[in-house]
């Protein structure tokens, strides 16, 4: 009778159970990551939408949990919100150094954090410095890597340049040394700046969302754009000697339009200088965009250009996305812009600091709408390779070795 009544049980229940059984062994467990960066989303930049991006594909992957660390820079106190998934813990600042926000008691509220949040991975994003030094430095037990978004930091200000020397020579060099892993998104400056640190180096530049990017027929009106931060402290975008090219461009291409695309404490300063040198009338300053505005703003270009003067330009995302949009770009031949940019292939690279020659770039494409267009088909089909979810991935293997080889 009992086996009867077993019998019975299992013929009703064999499904469930083995659902139940099947989970049970090949349910994976969910590793916790932390990001820590000074700034992080919604403030727009390269190295912030890395971040945000990097964050929310491991998330939307359902193998990582993620939460962020970061400063609270608009608004006062500490402040703890969810954005794509993510917990981000904004901590207060008390005052910044040109862009780095610094708060003397960060380490001792990241050690709380850190704690409560008890994280598999660290992952810190860098070289906007001090806050990502002192999550990496918090804790000794966690396998940190750390994703080096910039050449050089100097930027040919000599006081300024000796801080920042400083900075690279011993604390760049101790947070290197901290890392498990280094994800160099300049593989030029980290390679040889850095020899000692090459054998834990990976290469994975910024990713673009394929879906939101995409390429679609050149405007009539024809449009040079900049996208990036137009900030004090970023003087070496090279916006400078945008204008002046734009003032040769408008002798050879009459009613051509530069749109600026970004916010920050310059924007006065340059609609001033466009003010000077007759131009004004000719720029367009739309501000920070995100979402389909910035998406907008690509269909709206002729040219995406990025003048950058520095090695702190690393691999730009921008010229990735202009890419994906179906847009010639120019960039100069300083940081790891030659890494994005084939000279005569995808785009077109001129000397930093070179107003003549920027203008002269400009103009060819302008001008020859077969040579625009091969530049773009070109840049497009290079674009596809910079899928989030193909950086995720190299992100996730990383992760996933480190853990593999942890002491246990």
């Amino acid at each position: 009778m009992y086996r009867t009544m077993i019998g019975k049980w299992l013929c009703k229940n064999w499904k469930k159970l083995f659902r139940n059984m099947n989970t049970s062994n090949v349910q994976k467990k969910i590793s916790h990551i932390v990001i820590a960066a000074s700034y992080f989303f919604p403030k727009i930049g390269g190295l912030e939408n890395y971040a945000y991006n990097l964050g929310k594909t491991l998330v939307e992957s359902g193998e990582f949990s993620v939460s962020v660390i970061t400063s609270n820079y608009c608004g006062k106190g500490y402040k703890k919100e969810h954005v794509g998934g993510m917990t981000v813990h904004r901590l207060p600042i008390w005052f910044r150094i040109s862009n780095t926000p610094i708060n003397p008691l960060w380490f001792f509220t990241v050690r709380s954090v850190l704690k409560k949040e008890k994280p598999d991975i660290i992952n810190v994003h860098s070289p906007v410095p001090f806050l990502p030094d002192v999550v990496a430095h918090a804790t000794h037990s966690v396998p940190v890597v750390v994703t080096y978004h910039s050449g050089s930091m100097k930027k040919g200000v000599p006081i300024l340049d000796m801080i920042i020397g400083v900075y690279e020579k011993f604390f760049l060099t101790a947070l290197f040394a901290r890392a498990r892993a280094i994800i160099a998104i300049s593989q030029v400056f980290a390679q040889t700046t850095f020899p000692q640190f090459v054998d834990k180096m990976h290469f994975i530049p910024t990713g673009v969302d394929l879906k939101r990017f995409t390429p679609s027929p050149f405007p009539i009106q024809k449009t040079v754009t900049f996208i990036g931060r137009i900030e004090m402290s970023s003087q070496w975008k090279g916006i400078e000697v945008l204008l002046q090219a734009f003032v040769i461009v408008l002798e050879k291409c009459p009613g051509t339009k530069l749109e600026l695309v970004g916010g920050g404490d310059a924007v006065l300063y340059y609609e001033k200088r466009a003010h000077e040198l007759g131009i004004l009338h000719d720029i367009v300053f739309s501000g920070p965009l995100l979402n389909d505005d910035l998406v907008q703003a690509y269909k709206r270009s002729s040219v995406v250009v990025l003048p950058s003067t520095s090695d702190s330009e690393a691999f730009s995302v921008v010229l990735v996305e202009a890419m994906a949009s179906g847009r010639p770009i120019i960039g100069t031949r300083i940081g790891g812009t030659p890494q994005v940019i084939d000279d005569g292939e995808n785009g077109l690279l001129v000397e930093a600091k070179n107003e003549m020659e920027l203008a002269n770039a400009i103009v060819r494409i302008l001008q020859d709408d077969a040579f625009a267009y091969a530049l773009a088909q070109n840049g497009y089909a290079r674009s596809q390779g910079y899928s989030w979810d193909t950086q995720a991935k190299k992100y996730a293997n990383i992760f996933q070795t480190l853990l593999n080889t942890q002491p246990k």
